[in-house]
């Protein structure tokens, strides 16, 4: 058997919730699935025919293996996701998967500092909910364009989780950008932490930036665009140096957690 055959599934969707505009909670029953950590994801096919053609990444909202079953977390943003947004309860969904690194060191003693900007929330909150039940100390820093757009603090506490939440035209929290957070956490900080970090490109670039000025190690989940998912395309390479020199590297296969030191944003 083939490895995309191995690691196929048929999954049962139990429940599409509309938690904030555009923002879909997907609950699965997915038992082969649900042994999947923070920061892995699985590649969606999104509709029932061959349009689109190719899939979406999704990154894992949590897992519950006791229960066998994952969440899913789609933010609408193109045609694919929006087709995936009117799946139904009681459909099943085609899933490959789980794929990639997840984040590591989250059983660690240090306090982590989580850094989600929009749908980077997905796998940061798995991670807080782990830490979380785990007894480990952490702080989630969250950021968006505007409250509307964001889950509201109902559904983080309903886990016994509580943000600090900032939007860019200030209707909800603090106006700004998420890593004026970070930075200002950041300035006095007493160390040992660690960060863990998913969202766009520029902002993991300044989250990098700012925990390579305080000496604190960084972690971050890149996004990309995916053909196949299992590495063979070459489509989501990224350059990252090893040993002084760059190289490329897949975010589906070696990522989609890289260490923030070795991510070459500049390229």
């Amino acid at each position: 058997m083939n490895r995309r055959a191995e690691i196929a599934h048929r999954c049962l969707l139990l429940a599409n919730k509309e938690i904030a505009r555009g923002w879909h909670l997907f609950e699965l029953e997915a038992p082969l699935l649900a042994h999947a950590g923070p920061g892995q994801f699985v590649h969606l096919r999104t509709g029932s025919s061959t349009d689109p053609l190719l899939r979406r990444p999704v990154s894992i909202h949590y897992a519950d293996p006791a229960a066998g079953r994952i969440r899913l977390l789609i933010r609408i943003s193109g045609s694919g996701t929006a087709l995936a947004a009117r799946r139904k309860a009681g459909e099943e969904l085609d899933l490959l998967g789980p794929f990639g690194r997840g984040f590591p060191f989250l059983d660690e003693t240090a306090p982590a500092l989580l850094v989600a900007g929009g749908i980077g929330m997905a796998p940061l909150f798995f991670a807080a909910v782990q830490r979380q039940r785990a007894g480990l100390p952490f702080e989630f820093f969250m950021g968006g364009q505007s409250d509307a757009l964001l889950p509201p603090d109902e559904y983080f506490l309903a886990h016994g989780i509580a943000p600090l939440i900032v939007t860019e035209d200030g209707s909800r929290g603090g106006r700004g950008l998420v890593t004026a957070l970070l930075e200002e956490r950041l300035a006095g900080a007493v160390k040992p932490l660690r960060v863990h970090a998913c969202g766009p490109a520029p902002m993991l670039a300044r989250v990098a930036e700012l925990a390579r000025s305080a000496g604190v190690p960084v972690h971050l989940s890149l996004e990309s665009r995916m053909a196949c998912g299992v590495g063979a395309c070459l489509g989501c390479v990224v350059h990252v140096n090893v040993d002084g020199k760059v190289e490329y590297r897949r975010v589906c296969r070696d990522g989609p957690i890289f260490d923030g030191e070795a991510v070459c944003f500049d390229n």
